[in-house]
């Protein structure tokens, strides 16, 4: 839409509005003119009119729009009118002729005013007859409570109106005003009666016995009666308060009230309230009272259990004292005296209870109730137990040498006495807690006998059991050890170790893998073929007079395994038979060292599964499959130890065992020879499947050393060192 759009439908709406208006001014101007004379409001004392009606032009005018329309001058001339027929008179009045005029007539007068008539009481009325007028033929009447219309009604002169007083108007002030007109239609005359106040009721016929029923006793009830009274109030309700003297006592507000503590010596009475909606209360007072303590319904007499012996705990039972709530209180006798400090519900007996009578006084208060005693029936009392606060031991060892000791617990004050025996018979001079075992006791039972007394208590004694006295223990400090070289041939030797006390005399036995070696009795023992590989352990016997002999075991020291030559020289050998499966050493030290592995005797190249040429610094796996092995000029063949130099430069060509031989790593050579080979080998048997990888060319290199291949071949290489 186009802003000039906007602005033509803006200019329309406030022209119509502002036609509106001019037609409700018109419609308002004839609605008073129509209004009745009876719609006036009456004034005290003054006449009642109507209002002017308010011009026709005087109402209202809408505010100008913003864009008005345009309005049509008014005629110069006005129309002519035409004449009225013969016979009719005209619409308009000639200036010469005069409108009839009405006669209104005259407002009343008032001769005498207004009386309210009646006692202004809750349940009465009040009456008037609007007063004395002169020219009234109707009065209307306006009640009005505190300022607040509350009744209006018409009646015609001389009839009264009557007004009835319910009781919420109590209290309050009542006005009456008055209207006399001539009709009811009419205008009127206002005049007021003086105001009156409206009193409350008062109960009538009340009839109440002010007496308190119950016992006035803590715990007991006590209580009310219900008043009465006349129908005139039959909405009125009841509020009852107990008091205490001259205190009203909280939250007692029924018929009924408990006595309580609180109330022991105070008078106690009820004050009952009667209201009722504009009634004056009536308050009614009961008779006094005094609150009294009460008595325990049940008091039971206390029992005592326990054992009835000295230093035995002894427990009062009180039972169950009603009502509940007491608070109880004990109080032990040793025959009629009061025992000091034995207040509590439990009492241990003690020497001075021995051979008397004990009884349990309980005491039971509570507040608002008489204090009541109850004694338990007397009970003698036995001589005591003496218990053991810890078991009765004999603490210490059983040999020559040693000094043994009682160990025990006993109750405080109790008086302790020994006596040893050794083979049933007292030793003299055994009564003391302890005894030391001399060089005799060797092989005898000893056991000691505890005599043990308290006063009010039965004397006890205890014997332990008896033990056999044994020779003195060596006890060890270091561990036996063997120490020497651990080749072929080598001699151990067996420290013994060290000892408490010192041994006399030691004995020796040498063993193999746990097995005694025949003959090895010596402190020292020379390594032979059969102990290849194997673990040696010493045992050392340690003794000493009047002493058990002290054998002790030194830790296993264990053998490598030793190279052992199996093939003497160059020849060819049986596999099974002359070599076993296995893989072996050449110990030659040339360059020309030559090996076949075979599958057969005939001398053909068919019976070579496998062969070497090389240095004589080599190895060579046979296989089970293998029938018979050939070797020149390798040297002698050895078995191959577990152990090796673990070297990390390689000088001279050969086969090396990796991380057993050498160590693997990065290894460097310097040398200046271009005819330098090496290989990595997975296995010694010989053949291509064992070479893993392989290099021929110049020493100048740096080679890679894994840990996970077996061996490392190298020749014409120089010296090879690890980085």
């Amino acid at each position: 839409m186009s802003l000039h759009e906007n602005v033509r439908t803006r200019t329309r709406p406030g022209f119509l509005t502002r036609s509106i208006a001019t037609a409700g001014s018109i419609a308002l101007l004839a609605g008073l003119l129509m209004a009745p004379a009876a719609q006036a409001l009456p004034m005290e004392t003054a006449t009642v009119t109507e209002p002017a009606p308010a011009p026709a032009d005087t109402a209202p005018a809408d505010p100008a729009p913003t864009d008005p329309a345009p309005v049509d001058p008014a005629p110069a001339d006005p129309a002519p009118v035409d004449p009225a027929p013969a016979g009719e008179p005209s619409a308009e009045a000639t200036p010469t002729e005069t409108a009839p005029t009405e006669t209104s007539p005259a407002a009343p007068k008032n001769v005498s005013p207004p009386i309210i008539e009646g006692d202004p009481v809750v349940g009465g009325s009040l009456t008037s007859t609007g007063g004395q007028w002169n020219g009234a033929g109707w009065i209307q009447y306006r009640w009005i409570i505190d300022g607040i219309p509350v009744q209006t009604a018409g009646h015609v002169v001389g009839e009264p109106d009557v007004l009835n007083i319910v009781p919420s108007m109590a209290g309050k002030s009542v006005q009456l005003t008055v209207v006399a007109s001539s009709e009811a239609q009419a205008p009127g005359t206002e005049a007021s009666a003086t105001a009156v106040a409206v009193r409350p009721a008062a109960f009538t016929g009340v009839v109440w016995s002010n007496a308190v029923s119950g016992k006035p006793a803590v715990g007991q009830e006590l209580s009310v009666g219900t008043p009465q009274w006349d129908d005139s109030a039959s909405q009125g309700a009841l509020a009852y308060q107990w008091f205490r003297g001259a205190a009203a006592i909280g939250s007692a507000t029924t018929s009924r009230y408990t006595v309580t503590a609180s109330d022991v010596g105070q008078k106690l009475w009820a004050k009952v309230t009667l209201s009722a909606p504009g009634f004056t209360s009536a308050e009614l007072s009961s008779v006094q009272v005094t609150g009294v303590s009460a008595t325990f319904a049940t008091a039971p007499v206390p029992t005592v259990s326990g054992t009835a012996r000295v230093g035995q705990v002894q427990t009062a039972n009180a039972g169950t004292w009603a009502p509940g709530g007491a608070v109880l209180s004990y109080q032990w006798y040793r025959g009629t005296a009061a025992i000091a400090g034995a207040v509590s519900r439990t009492y241990t007996t003690s020497a001075a209870d021995y051979g008397k009578a004990l009884k349990v006084r309980v005491r039971a208060t509570k507040a608002g109730f008489v204090t009541k005693d109850q004694f338990s029936a007397p009970r003698a009392i036995a001589a005591g137990t003496i218990v053991a606060t810890k078991a009765l031991t004999v603490v210490g060892t059983h040999r020559y040498g040693s000094t043994v000791k009682v160990s025990q617990g006993w109750p405080a004050g109790t008086t302790i006495r020994y006596q040893w025996y050794r083979n049933g018979v007292a030793v003299r001079g055994g009564t003391g807690y302890a005894l030391y075992f001399n060089a005799s006791y060797i092989g005898s039972r000893v056991n000691v006998k505890v005599t043990v007394s308290k006063p009010g208590y039965a004397t006890r004694s205890v014997t332990t059991g008896a033990v056999t006295v044994g020779r003195a223990l060596i006890n060890l400090k270091t561990a036996p050890r063997i120490t020497g070289a651990t080749s072929l041939g080598s001699v151990l030797t067996a420290n013994p170790g060290t000892y408490s006390p010192a041994p006399s005399a030691y004995a020796y036995q040498w063993y193999r893998n746990g097995a005694a070696i025949s003959g090895a009795r010596y402190r020292t023992y020379r390594l032979t073929a059969a102990d290849n590989g194997r673990s040696i352990t010493v045992r050392v016997s340690a003794s000493l007079i009047y002493s058990d002999t002290r054998v002790t075991m030194s830790p296993a020291l264990k053998l490598p395994v030793w190279a052992v030559t199996v093939l003497r020289g160059d020849g060819t050998y049986r596999v099974g038979t002359q070599i076993k499966p296995g893989l072996y050493k050449a110990t030659g030290t040339g360059s020309g060292c030559y090996w076949e592995r075979l599958n057969g005797f005939g001398n053909t190249l068919d019976d070579i599964n496998a062969n070497y040429f090389g240095s004589a610094r080599t190895y060579v796996q046979i296989l089970p499959g293998d029938v018979g092995f050939r070797s020149s000029g390798c040297g002698a063949w050895t078995t191959v130890p577990s152990t090796g130099a673990r070297a990390t430069s390689i000088t001279k060509d050969g086969t090396y065992r990796i991380g057993i031989d050498i160590l693997p790593g990065d290894y460097y050579g310097s040398g200046t020879s271009s005819t330098c080979y090496m290989a990595l080998l997975t296995g010694f048997g010989g053949t291509l499947a064992d070479i893993y990888d392989n290099y021929f060319g110049s020493s100048d290199i740096v080679v890679t050393i894994p840990s996970w291949a077996r061996g490392f071949e190298v020749n014409g290489c120089g010296t090879l060192t690890r980085g």
